[in-house]
């Protein structure tokens, strides 16, 4: 589980954090933004494998993830564009067969090992331990991969909605805070009264007038009790 968790993390990194609106609207136009994004994806895995990179298996398995990534992004657009009502669905679907790529660590020797830091305490405490890895996971999830979750979710479901509907990189910048202080009151909630913080979480929406959306409001708030209560479960 320990590499797994590292591959998912880097996923999520390369797939959502990196993935800034000039790569995201480049990626849609041309195969070169595509490619730079998977190789982005491998980068970021190799990153993360440090420990593990005196290991050929470990090279030729993040190449591997990297052209999968590129072949699934390729299939995914194409019949995106062919039938953008089903958006959603080809997200979902996309994300799990990346998730099921992953796994295919679990058939290497190596994932039984757990290497780490030698010469840094600190780095090899933070590398070793999974919770660590997981609450990374849980936020990337949270933040920046729900505002990716939403936007394919109104393409499919709701009518009249621009392209970059809830990931443009303010709207982004701002789901961060408001989900994360959804987040926060729920998992520190002692009292049930606590729970009505979180609509007023909707005030900070006021002064930014493209902002003010109702709809988008209530998409990030539901998304972000769901994923908050799921995590809270594995957390």
């Amino acid at each position: 589980m320990f590499l797994f968790l590292k591959l998912i993390l880097a996923h999520l990194i390369a797939d959502f954090i990196l993935q800034f609106e000039e790569l995201y609207q480049l990626k849609i136009r041309n195969f070169l933004g595509q490619l730079f994004h998977a190789l982005i994806q491998g980068l970021v895995s190799l990153a993360l494998l440090y420990p593990y990179l005196n290991l050929p298996q470990i090279w030729l398995f993040v190449t591997g993830l990297v052209l999968a990534h590129l072949a699934q992004d390729l299939i995914k657009y194409s019949i995106t564009k062919k039938n953008p009502a089903n958006t959603f669905v080809y997200f979902m679907t996309d994300q799990l067969c990346h998730v099921l790529v992953i796994s295919a660590i679990f058939l290497l020797p190596v994932s039984h090992e757990i290497r780490g830091f030698p010469n840094s305490a600190l780095l090899d405490t933070l590398y070793r331990n999974n919770i660590w890895t997981l609450g990374a996971i849980f936020f990337i999830t949270l933040t920046f991969a729900g505002s990716y979750v939403l936007n394919a979710f109104t393409k499919s479901c709701l009518k009249e909605r621009p392209p970059l509907y809830l990931i443009s990189s303010s709207e982004i910048a701002y789901a961060i805070l408001e989900r994360s202080l959804v987040a926060g009151v729920l998992l520190s909630c002692t009292s049930p009264w606590m729970l009505l913080l979180i609509p007023c979480v909707g005030i900070f929406r006021l002064p930014v007038k493209p902002l003010r959306d109702m709809t988008a409001f209530l998409l990030s708030l539901i998304y972000a009790i769901l994923i908050t209560l799921l995590f809270q479960k594995v957390l």
